[in-house]
């Protein structure tokens, strides 16, 4: 029985073929995987998948009152959302996984200077008066300044506001102050600009 040499090449082409495009496949996820962009914001840690309002609703949950202040850090590696609640009983500070959600902590934050407590008396009073929450004004915030909020506090004052700092996907920071009565934007700028520096470049009317 002889040997069709027609066949023998036409197999050999299509396992070259087929080995071909294997490599360029294999090739071609590597470069897919390799240049698929990180799309977590600069400055925002690694492993952060819990957004400031879902911290402020985790908290609320584990201790009810009103959110004061939240805060993203990186603890050892571990993102960590820090969240300040003006309860009945006092200001409870809870900690947030940034991750999955979980409380972490929940405890009491004490102040022993007579003057701390007067301060924080005095500042609890005013942002019991705010009509603008702190999930609110993150919402506010990023519509003026798209990215991810990394911290929200708030700020008593003679007009009581917010101020949130947001992290761009581009690297930049934003800072961005809200009002607590109406939830207006009253200034947009660069994180590491002046006070002064930033009163007319980015400010939302």
């Amino acid at each position: 029985m002889g040997i069709d040499a027609r066949r023998v090449l036409t197999g050999r082409r299509l396992l070259v073929t087929a080995l071909a495009a294997a490599a360029v496949a294999g090739g071609g996820a590597a470069t897919a995987v390799a240049a698929a962009p990180d799309d977590r914001d600069e400055g925002v840690p690694q492993g952060t998948r819990v957004t400031a309002m879902q911290a402020a609703q985790a908290a609320l949950k584990a201790a009810p009152g009103t959110v004061e202040d939240i805060d993203l850090d990186d603890d050892g590696g571990a993102a960590v959302w820090e969240v300040d609640v003006v309860a009945s009983g006092g200001v409870r500070g809870v900690s947030i996984d940034a991750g999955s959600g979980k409380v972490v902590q929940n405890r009491a934050d004490r102040d022993d200077d007579d003057d701390d407590r007067r301060e924080a008396a005095a500042e609890a009073k005013a942002l019991g008066g705010a009509k603008v929450t702190a999930a609110a004004a993150a919402n506010a915030a990023l519509k003026a300044a798209p990215g991810t909020v990394t911290s929200v506090d708030f700020q008593p004052g003679d007009g009581p506001s917010w101020e949130v700092e947001v992290a761009g996907s581009d690297g930049t920071e934003r800072e961005v102050t809200v009002d607590a009565a109406s939830g207006k934007v009253l200034q947009n700028q660069a994180d590491d600009q002046d006070d002064g520096a930033g009163d007319d470049e980015g400010d939302d009317d």
